[in-house]
């Protein structure tokens, strides 16, 4: 399967690396050209920011309820290419004011037409994540968008230079970094209690089963499939490849490096201090224990080198045993102790030979406050997510599953955010979009 996914993907290295080749230096676009649109005038505590959400069927249902819940903030309009999954979107935002509900848009590009939204957050499939964020910062609004931030490592920069180019509040839909538990674990990790932190290890130890073979067929009645593929190329409708499953082909998703992982991705490249790209990447595994449609691997193993210090990620969507007790989080080893976190809520230490439990502490937050307060600031430096850090986590996602298509060592240059004389990887840091659903190639 991975030889034949490598295979079908290479074909087109050459077409590729020339595209790559012609973006221009990935720094370059830092600097806005020209005058960007003026500031939204909405910065009171008191005026009510009215939000969009993008995609309503699962992730989508956590920001419909969590910017609800929020102070002068309302949802006043939902967008999914799939109106049979609208229902329990409309039903919440009726409870919290039945007199007006929210309207409903198919097409995301009607709903940037919409003057009166001052926020669109995206929880949208990954192929969709960068475009439909500059789409939106370019129609005036404001940004939550949903892990990874991006469907390639370019992406990613490009939306990083779109706000800051036009000067939108854009925040990262990695959470924990919102949440007390995690904040105090890193705060302990910077008083150097564990003494020299040499290894960071991110947890995916979720399962995940078979999805089987599904033949191709229609298209359910009211679904825009056209919209729904948006970048990705032109192929035919297949159960398989549509609602969730659309994680495990590389086509729309990222597998669960870059799905779950990107959380934990997060968190290690955060406790390790790395601001920028790695200098060396490897990955090695495969879709073990069962044969389908998925194309993205169950079980992964992945090393960043950056000087004296590593970060090892591990997928593991089969059988496995908890590493300190923890399945989903990290752990981060220093030459006095350990510290893990567990899940998003709760962190722990341990000492000595005899790994003697220590210090920990737990909490939870609020993701959507945080990006408002940062929003009526109109300062980015608040976020707790802003999207530089969800470009980096999300390019390291990205990095190790180019390494795994590749199977082999990659080494990188971090200051251009690209592969050191490597065209056939550097090829792999884009790909091709399909008109008119392209991303831009320069902002501004």
């Amino acid at each position: 399967m991975r030889e034949r996914n490598r295979r079908h993907f290479l074909h087109d290295t050459a077409a590729l690396a020339a595209a790559i080749a012609a973006l221009p230096a990935t720094r370059a676009l830092a600097e806005p050209a020209g005058d960007p649109d003026p500031e939204p005038t909405k910065s009171s505590a008191n005026e009510t920011v009215r939000v969009a959400v993008v995609g309503v069927r699962g992730r989508g249902m956590d920001h419909v309820g969590g910017f609800s819940k929020q102070p002068n903030c309302k949802v006043t309009a939902i967008c999914d290419i799939d109106p049979n999954v609208t229902g329990p979107a409309k039903k919440a935002l009726e409870k919290v004011d039945a007199k007006n509900p929210p309207k409903y848009y198919q097409d995301i590009r009607k709903l940037l037409e919409d003057k009166d939204i001052d926020v669109v957050s995206i929880a949208t499939p990954n192929h969709w994540h960068a475009l439909a964020a500059i789409w939106a910062m370019q129609a005036g609004k404001d940004v939550y968008v949903e892990k990874p931030v991006s469907h390639n490592v370019t992406e990613g920069r490009r939306i990083v230079d779109a706000a800051r180019h036009y000067k939108k509040i854009c925040q990262t839909g990695t959470q924990c970094r919102s949440h007390k538990a995690v904040r105090d674990a890193m705060d302990f990790i910077g008083t150097g209690k564990l003494g020299k932190v040499y290894m960071a290890k991110g947890l995916c130890y979720k399962p995940r089963g078979s999805i089987g073979h599904k033949p191709d067929g229609p298209i359910p009645a009211g679904v825009d499939f056209n919209v729904w593929l948006g970048p990705a190329p032109e192929r035919p409708f297949n159960e398989n490849r549509f609602h969730y499953n659309w994680h495990w082909f590389w086509d729309t998703g990222n597998g669960d490096l870059g799905n779950q992982g990107i959380h934990q991705m997060d968190l290690a490249r955060w406790g390790l201090g790395w601001k920028e790209f790695p200098k060396t990447v490897m990955s090695s595994g495969g879709r073990f224990g069962y044969e389908d449609d998925g194309e993205t691997p169950n079980t992964l193993s992945t090393f960043f080198e950056n000087g004296d210090t590593e970060l090892q990620f591990e997928v593991r969507g089969l059988i496995t045993n908890p590493e300190l007790e923890v399945k989903i989080g990290n752990v981060f080893y220093g030459t006095e102790g350990i510290l893990a976190i567990d899940g998003y809520n709760t962190w722990r230490t341990y000492w000595g030979p005899k790994l003697e439990p220590g210090d920990g502490g737990s909490g939870g937050g609020d993701h959507y406050a945080n990006f408002l307060t940062a929003l009526r600031a109109r300062d980015h430096k608040l976020l707790n997510a802003d999207i530089e850090e969800g470009h980096q986590s999300s390019a390291y996602c990205h990095l190790g599953n180019i390494a795994y298509r590749l199977g082999r060592k990659l080494h990188i240059n971090p200051a251009s955010e690209s592969f050191v004389n490597d065209h056939e990887a550097d090829a792999m840091l884009t790909r091709h979009y399909r008109a008119p659903f392209v991303v831009p190639a320069k902002i501004g």
